[in-house]
């Protein structure tokens, strides 16, 4: 089987940018198609405003922050990916971060996905609950959690 349709799942962390790095070194490797996926996470704005953290015009305005955020991220891994010679594609998202990603990965029907490391898990609560962990779980395709940033790098560079 040939690796023709890479997804990303994008989150605003350092650990997202190693992650494209990799996906890009990948897509770049086997002449793949990139899709870049972020997803706005309205759990946790619905949760803030449940909870009286923000009321309803901070939580627009912080929707609209995450979305820029968003907006940036994915920019600049399309400028990185062109950069190598990668088509990337972008979308941006909004609903519960792990049953979107599940959604746009039935959509595109890729070969594989490529995310950032897990976050430590300090209780099988957190693994539950975990966006990264259910996407691990849940999704249709292998799934490559990206680690150890120096050979990354190194292999980014290398391209």
């Amino acid at each position: 089987m040939a690796i023709k349709n890479i997804m990303l799942c994008v989150t605003t962390e350092g650990k997202s940018l190693i992650a494209a790095k990799y996906a890009i070194a990948l897509a770049k490797i086997f002449s793949a198609k990139l899709s870049a996926v972020y997803v706005v996470n309205e759990r946790m704005l619905r949760e803030l405003l449940k909870s009286r953290v923000l009321v309803d015009v901070e939580a627009r305005s912080y929707e609209k922050d995450l979305e820029d955020q968003g907006r940036h991220f994915l920019e600049r891994i399309r400028s990185m990916s062109e950069k190598k010679g990668v088509t990337c594609d972008a979308a941006i998202l909004k609903g519960i971060v792990h049953e979107e990603i599940i959604k746009q990965a039935n959509a595109l029907n890729p070969d594989m996905l490529v995310m950032g490391e897990l976050k430590e898990v300090l209780s099988l609560r957190e693994t539950i609950y975990d966006e990264g962990e259910r996407i691990f779980r849940e999704a249709p395709c292998p799934v490559v959690v990206v680690k150890n940033t120096s050979l990354v790098e190194k292999l980014y560079n290398e391209l």
